[in-house]
């Protein structure tokens, strides 16, 4: 052997020792990682099950992969993979628990286990008494607090119970109180309204080294409606068209009623299910109207009429607004197919045909004619004043019912407390009238109506559009009377203190009652043709907004006599008179309750008389469907709103 050879070998062999050395170390080394030992101070939970049953639990080893447990020093369990397991049935009194930790390491894909250092408690296993509680839900804090009997080296714990069975709570709040928070902020979130909570509470007994959690109390289920308060606020978003969006927050009740007056009993305009977004949006609502709305929350287990919550009332007054009103065609007028002279004619409308404004569009109206939809120009169409005037004028259409027309107070035969003619179907029931009025003109009486009320007025209509077949009748029939002797007796039944002086065996006639210079029966009544008859006139007075009194003018509504021409006119008919013409009417010199338009007349260039009277009959339509209306205002038919072309 050479030299280098004995040097090589004497290396070697000296090596060998450190490498064997080495090798172990490395063998060993998941040995010693695997040492495991519970914490110091290691403590042991006991949750009571009942029937001397505990769930019972221990600090965790933070290297522990299994444990062993064993009571009173018996035989351990299998390794159990978690620091828990259920033990018992256990008899009352002291017993010791022995936990062993296992740490764990792999050689050639063999999992070994090594046992660590134990602990042994020894516990006075004794469960204190299931509590009695009282569950305060504050919906006001949005919590739950529970009461009970205070304890002497004892306390309670709030436990919640779910699908993944129960645990305990962070269970004091702010004031110190035990209980639970609820909502975005708080320590759980609301309940749901399909799953509510499950809460318990027990006595907890502490020693060294363990816990005893006592049987739990009676269950308390918590609904959501139990945090909420029995108020909402309600608040309002307009959508335009006279349409509004109510949202409001959350209170008790199953499902909530959207209610609504129009100045009369509360109504039911729909129901919102707890569930469901809390927003209601109307439909479109009458021009110038005042609405109240409210939201009340029901309850299944509450009668009917009474309710567990209720909102804050809004109060809305809706805008002047065209949409759905009724109208009437002055003379007869193309239907365009848009809103444009220009654009094809689809048919040919006539007069006084009734129809419904579905929508305004750069001077026309869109409607339904028959089965077809188009545009009249609306500067030819006469609009129900009081849908679309609304809450700011009053109406009494005596020649609907009982015609006012007299002279002086003597009645005029067949016109006197009649139905006038071409005014058949304008009384719908008691109070409730067709009042047609040209669009165009409507703009200074909406000026006149809003005047009169800053003084503390309202316009009260007694005529509007009047049919010339009335006014020819009315004319014909008074003209009849000129030269008779009026009745000893007049419809009011007194005599009017203002006559003509009468030259002795000389009677009173109707002519001396209207005739004076140069005033006759024409200029109280036309012969031919009327502006009533073009939908620009009206006759109208005023009564007090507080008490609906009429003002007393110098004489009657429709007094065909000179004791109703303007330069008699008192301070009441003064009122009248500047306001209407302070918002650009033209009056009469022989009438003081006489007012019309003569600026649209011309800007129209009016020359027809609309012959016969008007009728609510036909289709109207609101957002959601169509109904007929009867003569009477009567619905006898109704069709959802579909496509409409």
């Amino acid at each position: 052997m050479s030299k280098k050879a004995k040097i090589t070998l004497i290396i070697c062999l000296a090596a060998l020792p450190l490498i064997l050395i080495a090798a172990f170390l490395l063998a060993a080394l998941p040995y010693i990682n695997a040492a495991s030992s519970m914490p110091e101070g290691a403590s042991l939970s006991f949750l009571d099950l009942g029937g001397g049953e505990y769930a019972l639990e221990w600090t965790a080893s933070p290297d522990a992969a299994r444990y062993y447990l064993s009571i009173d020093g018996g035989e351990r369990s299998e390794p159990l993979t978690e620091n828990a397991a259920d033990v018992g049935p256990l008899s009352e009194g002291e017993h010791s628990f022995t936990v062993t930790p296992l740490g764990s390491w792999k050689l050639f894909g063999k999992e070994y286990f090594r046992e660590g250092e134990s602990v042994t408690v020894t516990v006075p296993l004794v469960s204190p008494e299931a509590p009695e509680a009282e569950w305060i839900p504050d919906e006001d804090a949005g919590t739950l607090s529970v009461e009970a009997e205070p304890l002497v080296g004892r306390s309670y714990e709030l436990r919640i119970i779910d699908a993944g069975g129960e645990r305990p709570l962070d269970s004091t709040l702010a004031d110190g109180e035990l209980g639970v928070s609820f909502g975005e902020d708080g320590d759980l979130p609301m309940p749901e309204y399909e799953t509510p909570y499950r809460f318990c509470l027990r006595a907890v007994v502490n020693g060294q080294q363990y816990e005893i959690t006592g049987p739990a109390g009676e269950e308390y289920t918590l609904k959501r409606e139990a945090l909420l308060p029995d108020t909402s606020s309600l608040t309002s978003e307009e959508l335009g068209e006279n349409r509004y969006a109510l949202s409001w927050t959350e209170a008790k009740g199953d499902w909530y009623e959207i209610q609504y007056s129009d100045g009369g009993e509360w109504e039911t305009l729909a129901t919102v299910e707890c569930t469901e977004e809390l927003r209601y949006e109307t439909e479109a609502l009458r021009s110038v109207w005042d609405y109240s709305f409210r939201v009340m929350g029901a309850d299944e287990g509450a009668e009917e009429g009474e309710y567990v919550s209720e909102s804050d009332v809004i109060d809305v007054t809706t805008e002047l607004s065209p949409l759905y009103c009724t109208i009437w065609p002055l003379m007869e007028l193309p239907l365009y197919e848009s809103a444009d002279a220009e654009s094809e004619t689809l048919a040919s409308v006539p007069a006084a045909s009734t129809l419904c404004v579905l929508a305004e569009e750069d001077g026309f109206f869109r409607v339904r004619y028959g089965e077809t939809y188009g545009y009249l120009s609306s500067s030819y169409c006469m609009i129900n004043l009081p849908e679309y005037m609304g809450k700011l004028i009053g109406y009494d259409i005596t020649n609907s019912y009982a015609s006012k027309y007299a002279v002086h107070g003597y009645e005029i035969p067949e016109v006197t407390g009649e139905v006038v003619k071409g005014y058949e179907h304008v009384c719908l029931a008691e109070g409730v009238y067709l009042a047609p009025y040209l669009y165009p003109c409507c703009e200074k009486l909406y000026t006149a109506a809003n005047a009169a009320l800053e003084q503390g007025y309202r316009l009260k209509i007694y005529d509007s559009y009047r049919p010339n077949q009335a006014t020819v009748d009315i004319y014909n029939k008074a003209e009849l009377m000129t030269n008779q002797p009026v009745p000893e007796l007049d419809i009011y039944g007194e005599v009017p203190e203002e006559l003509p002086e009468l030259a002795e065996g000389q009677t009173l006639t109707y002519r001396m009652l209207w005739e004076d210079g140069t005033y006759g029966l024409p200029n109280f009544l036309a012969k031919g043709g009327s502006m009533h008859n073009m939908g620009i006139a009206l006759d109208l007075t005023l009564e007090r907004v507080d008490s609906g009194e009429e003002l007393e003018m110098q004489s009657d509504m429709h007094d065909l006599s000179i004791y109703s021409v303007i330069n008699r006119d008192n301070d009441e008919a003064l009122i009248l008179d500047n306001i209407m013409k302070a918002a650009g009417f033209g009056g009469l010199t022989s009438e003081w309750w006489h007012f019309q338009d003569n600026e649209t007349r011309k800007n129209l260039s009016l020359n027809t008389y609309m012959w016969a009277g008007v009728s609510i009959e036909g289709w109207h339509a609101s957002d959601g469907e169509w109904y007929y209306l009867d003569s009477l205002g009567t619905v006898t038919e109704r069709a959802e709103r579909g496509e409409e072309a």
